[in-house]
C-alpha cells in the first residue's frame, strides 16, 4: 500500500519479497495496487519448490493468484540473465503492476544469444508438430531434459521458453495451436497457474490439441530436497518424458 502512494507520487518502487509471503498480502496487491494500475515492481525470491526452508516457504501460490490481478504482468525468467533483462523491461512498463519470479538456488547462465526480451517467449526447439513443450521458468532445464529423451525415441518436440506468464506471447500461442498435443510445466500449482491460461488461450482459438498441464498438486508439501520433491510430482525429465508418452499413446 505505501508502494502505491510511492508509485501515485512519481517514484518506481520496488518490492523485495519471498513468494509465499506475497501471498499474505494479496489483497492489497489487488486492490491497492492493480485496482489503481500502478507501476509497482514485485521481485518475488524463492518461487516454486524451495526444499529445506520448510512447508511454509515453498512459493506454489503465487502464479494462481497473481495471474488474477488485471493488468498485472507476470515475468519468469529461465536463467540468472533473464533476470536482469526482464528487470529492465519492467522498468520500461509503466501500464500496471510487474512481478518477476525466480528459484531458491544456483541460477543457469546463458549466452546473450539465449535471452529473449520484452514480452516475447523463445522458442528453443523447432519439432515435427506431435507435441509442443512449455517450461516455464525454473523448469525449463527440466523441460529441456525430456525434450532430449523424447527425441532418442524419435519423438522430436517443439521447445518454448514462455518467459512471460501473463500477458502469453500470442505469436507462441499461435504456433502451438499447429500441434496435435502440448504440455506446460510450472512449479506451482496446476489448478489455475500459468498451465491453465494456456489451456485457456488455446480454447479462445478453438486449437484442435490436447492440453496436459503439469504442476504442482493442491496439498501441503514437507520440507525436502527440491529434486526429490520435482521427481516425485514428475516434474523432472523423466517424469515429464513420461507425461509426454502417455499423453502420445
Amino acid at each position: 500500500t505505501a508502494a502505491t502512494g510511492m508509485a501515485m507520487g512519481g517514484l518506481r518502487p520496488l518490492i523485495a519479497v519471498y513468494a509465499t509471503f506475497l501471498t499474505r498480502a494479496f489483497d492489497q496487491v489487488n486492490l491497492d495496487v492493480g485496482l489503481h494500475g500502478q507501476p509497482v515492481i514485485f521481485c518475488l525470491d524463492r518461487a516454486g519448490i524451495t526444499g529445506p526452508d520448510g512447508a511454509s516457504h515453498h512459493g506454489i501460490l503465487d502464479l494462481v493468484l497473481l495471474t488474477k490481478v488485471p493488468g498485472m504482468t507476470v515475468f519468469a525468467p529461465s536463467s540468472y540473465q533473464e533476470i536482469q533483462q526482464m528487470m529492465e523491461d519492467a522498468m520500461g512498463l509503466t501500464d500496471g503492476p510487474v512481478a518477476i519470479r525466480w528459484s531458491r538456488g544456483k541460477a543457469a547462465h546463458v549466452a546473450d544469444n539465449e535471452i529473449g526480451s520484452g514480452l516475447h517467449a523463445r522458442m528453443i526447439r523447432s519439432g515435427d508438430n506431435s507435441v509442443a513443450l512449455l517450461g516455464f521458468g525454473q523448469m525449463l532445464p527440466a523441460t529441456l531434459g525430456a525434450a532430449d529423451l523424447l527425441a532418442a525415441e524419435g519423438i522430436h518436440a517443439t521447445v518454448y521458453d514462455p518467459r512471460v506468464v501473463t500477458p502469453l506471447d500470442p505469436e507462441m500461442i499461435d504456433h502451438i495451436a499447429t500441434h496435435e498435443n502440448v504440455v506446460t510445466v510450472e512449479d506451482g500449482l496446476r489448478i489455475g497457474g500459468a498451465g491453465a491460461g494456456v489451456r485457456d488461450a488455446l480454447g479462445e482459438r478453438d486449437a484442435d490439441c490436447r492440453v496436459r498441464v503439469l504442476g504442482v498438486p493442491t496439498e501441503y508439501i514437507p520440507h525436502g530436497d527440491p529434486d526429490d520433491i520435482h521427481a516425485g510430482f514428475g516434474l523432472d525429465a523423466a517424469g515429464i518424458a513420461a507425461s509426454v508418452r502417455k499423453l502420445l499413446a
